[in-house]
Formats: C-alpha cells, structure tokens, sequence
C-alpha cells in the first residue's frame, strides 16, 4: 500500500457515517444505451475497458481507507486493483411482483443504497452495477441501466457526473479497435498523487460569532444554554417543525424507502422558462413546491414549519477542482420555512401566487450568498470537532436538526451521439441511502441535458412517523410531479 494522505474533516465525518452503517451507498447511474452492439464483444469485456479509463482519471477511485475505526484515517493505494470486485452484473429476473421497469429500477437501487462495502483498507469503496433492460421500441439498440455506486468519503453527487462523464467516454474508446485498453480485470493504479482536501484547497474561515454558538453549546448545561438561545447546532429551529421519528439505529433493520419521479424534457422547459421569468432558480422554486406538498400529506398539530438542507457545492472557491474532479466540495444551507396555507381549489397542485415567487426568490438570492463564499460555512466547522465517532455515535436518541434534505446535482451532458461510437445515455438517477444522523427525507434531483427530469425520494424506513410511509411517498411524489408538469405561464 501506497500512503497517500490523511482524510480532511469533512472526509472524516463520511468515513466514521459509513464505519458506523448510520449513512451506506451514495448511487448516480443513468440508462445507457448500445447501438449496433457487437456480437463478438462481450459486454464484461466493454465495461473493464472503460473501467480502466476511470481508473486512469479519477486517483480517487484507487484510495483505500487505512484506520476507517479510528479519528485520524488516511487514503491508501494499492498497486493493483481486480476490476471484477468493482462490477456487478444483474440479470433480468423478474419476479411476479416486478412487472415494469420503474419498479425493478426502484428495487435496483435500493438494494445499491442499502449495499455496505467490505475491506476498504485493501478495496476501494465503490462498484458498478449492470442491469439489462427491456430494448424498447429500437430492435437494434441495447439498453442498461448503470449504476455508479460509491462511498460519500470518496466523492459528492458531483463527483458521480463526473464518473459518467469518463465512464462514457471509456465506452467509447472501448468500442475502436485502437482502444489503448485490454480486458484483463487486473489493473495497475496510476501514480498521480490524490486531489487535496476540501479544507487545504480554499480557505474556511470561521468568525467568533459563527463559531460561539454551537461550541458553548455543545459544552454548556442545557439549563443555562437554552433559556440563552445557544444550541450545539448552526441550524434554525422552531418549536412546530416536523423532523419525523428522533434519530435511532438497528444495524440489521437498516433500510432505504425509495419513491422515484421522472419529468420530461418538455415540462422542464416550461418549468425553467419560469423561473427566468421570475429571476430564480429551480432549487429555489422545488424548496417552495416540496413544502406544499409535506403541508398537504401532514396535519398541522405535526407540522408548522419545516427546516430544510440543501447541499452546495464549492468547486467554483476551490483552488484544483473542477466539475469534472471526483472530489468531496458541498457545503449545506439550512433554511426555515413556515407551512403553507391551503390556498388552491385543485388541492393536487400548487397554489402559485405572488408569496410563491418572491419566497422562492430569497431561497434562490440565499443558496447563491451561500455558494459564493468559504468563509462561516457549516463544514468550516468540522475543523474544530476533535473526536468524531463518539459526537457521530451521540447523534442517536436525539431529536432531528431538519426536516428534508434537497440535493440537487443538475444536467448531464453526454455531448454530440456518434453513431460510429455505439453508446449514448438517455436519462439519469440520483440517490442517497437513508441517513440515520440527518434529516429522515431527501429529495434527490438530476436531469439529462435537454432531458428528462429525474427526483428520487429516499429515508430511512421507520423515520418519518406516519402511517404508511410508501403511500406517503407516493403522495409527495405524485403532488411534485403534477405540480412541475403544470407550469408554463404561471
């Protein structure tokens, strides 16, 4: 093994969430297609291929994780990686309840969230997983669905565009006779040295103001902390947010809930169109139409208000990262937002009125302040938190800092499709494993550039203290969906 680095803080946090099982598989994939595929060329064969242009790429994608049970982990590199432990071939057995493609998809990759990678310390957390799909209405095109499977210690939602982003370009390459590549599952690792931390590559700066609080917080009796208004926590607070069950943990009964929305290219249009219009963005607009839909589904003695958690990305503060990097940049902003009144006479869409817009408007102004600076971020202050596992263990039993968390890591573009090159992508997937020390519902968003609109609804099972949470789900997704679906003029 090769020592590369010590993990950075935020790098810690992920690594002791994943030792723990309280956070498991982080999954971007996306339904690839295969024109013309070659007979003689085995799909295996293909994948390695491009696999090892990933490799050669992204040095993160070697990194091992050395004393993950203890506060002060490091990177590691072996000289050889077996491509065979990172690729998971699935056939399209379908049992009498899996009846189409949505479901098996659901299925998939909540088996892909709930996965727990073993041996880090001598195999690098991730994998692909292939699942042939049905061909569609082109006879001559083959169609899979691959997912992009890895630890949030060795990237962001980002970082999963990125690997696509080379992963195509491998299955490109693999397809030419002159591809520089072989097929052999064994492959040496690249000595290019790891990209730096989140920390070491911009400047955090944390003020004493930011900083007080949540320290004299976290050491302060609650008798004399609270009637001060300190909380060990830079989130807001109120007394009516709906947060779900309080934080708890069963390694065994671990379990992520999926609900999966998809929008097509031209409801997305009309969807963006608007926000320009209104001079805002589509974070800012899904914050407005998600608490809707929780003011809908939740009574109002459970839920007056909700706090919400959007991840934010600082590659653009960042000296040696770029969107193209494998690399572990977000930052969260939290925000409070009061309940919705209903105010629609069709109780299935949205009511959009002036308060709408000019609400989605400051949470767009707040998540661009938010994006545009290193300094009084919450990841600054991981800096100061010395003893990660027993704070992380300490989490459980206690009540939820926010309500949802959304995420969303925008378009891919596969670029111009060559026929000549075989292999093109139609739509993409986005989803988070349950998160045991967070908030119990994400909404996780990306979309194909000029495509389809993807948002996956992931939680723990058991967190979101209502009755049935799969139908619950399938309101949200259902009131989100027709909501996005009936703009255009609004």
């Amino acid at each position: 093994m090769e020592r590369l680095r010590k993990a950075g803080p935020n790098e810690r946090r992920c690594i002791v969430r994943q030792a723990l099982g309280f956070y498991r598989t982080l999954v971007v994939g996306g339904i690839y297609t295969l024109d013309n595929p070659h007979k003689d060329v085995s799909l295996e064969y293909t994948l390695i291929r491009a696999l090892k242009h990933c490799v050669a790429i992204h040095p993160i994608l070697s990194a091992c994780i050395i004393g993950e049970d203890t506060e002060t982990p490091e990177f590691a590199r072996p000289a050889l990686l077996d491509l065979n432990k990172h690729i998971d071939l699935i056939g399209t057995r379908q049992s009498p309840d899996i009846l189409d493609e949505k479901d098996l998809i659901k299925l998939t990759l909540a088996q892909v969230n709930n996965h727990v990678f073993t041996n880090c310390n001598k195999t690098p957390p991730w994998k692909i997983v292939v699942l042939p799909l049905c061909r569609g209405e082109r006879p001559q095109t083959d169609r899979y669905l691959i997912l992009f499977g890895y630890y949030h210690s060795h990237g962001d939602g980002k970082s999963g565009l990125a690997f696509h982003k080379t992963f195509l370009a491998g299955l490109k390459q693999a397809q030419h006779r002159h591809c520089v590549y072989d097929g052999d599952s064994e492959c040496a690792t690249p000595r290019t040295p790891l990209l730096p931390t989140l920390e070491a590559s911009g400047e955090l700066s944390v003020s004493w103001g930011y900083l007080l609080s949540p320290l004299l917080g976290a050491y302060l009796p609650s008798f004399i902390a609270s009637p001060l208004g300190i909380r060990a926590s830079a989130t807001p607070e109120a007394d009516n947010q709906w947060v779900g069950h309080d934080t708890f943990f069963d390694h065994d009964k671990y379990s992520t809930g999926l609900e999966i929305i998809s929008v097509e290219y031209e409801d997305v249009e009309k969807v963006l169109r608007d926000c320009r219009e209104h001079n805002l963005k589509l974070t800012g607009l899904l914050h407005q139409i998600i608490v809707q839909a929780l003011s809908k589904e939740l009574p109002f003695e459970k839920a007056g208000s909700f706090v919400s958690q959007t991840a934010v990305d600082l590659r653009s503060h960042l000296n040696g990262i770029t969107d193209d990097d494998m690399a572990l940049c977000p930052t969260a902003y939290y925000e409070l937002f009061m309940r919705t009144a209903e105010e629609s006479s069709n109780p299935t869409l949205i009511s959009v009125k002036d308060n709408f817009w000019n609400a989605a408007r400051t949470t767009t102004q707040n998540l661009a302040k938010c994006a545009n600076t290193l300094s009084d971020q919450p990841v600054g202050l991981l800096g100061y938190l010395r003893k990660m596992y027993p704070w992380t263990r300490g989490q459980i039993g206690k009540r939820r800092e926010c309500s949802y968390e959304l995420s969303n890591i925008m378009s891919f573009n596969p670029g111009f499709f060559k026929p000549e090159d075989g292999w093109n992508v139609e739509s993409m997937i986005f989803s988070q494993p349950a998160n045991v020390s967070s908030g119990c519902l994400n909404f996780n968003v990306v979309s194909k550039y000029q495509g389809d609109l993807t948002i996956v609804i992931s939680w723990q099972l058991g967190a979101l203290g209502v009755q049935n949470e799969q139908v619950f789900a399938a309101n949200l997704g259902r009131f989100i969906a027709k909501s996005l679906r009936s703009f255009g003029g609004l």
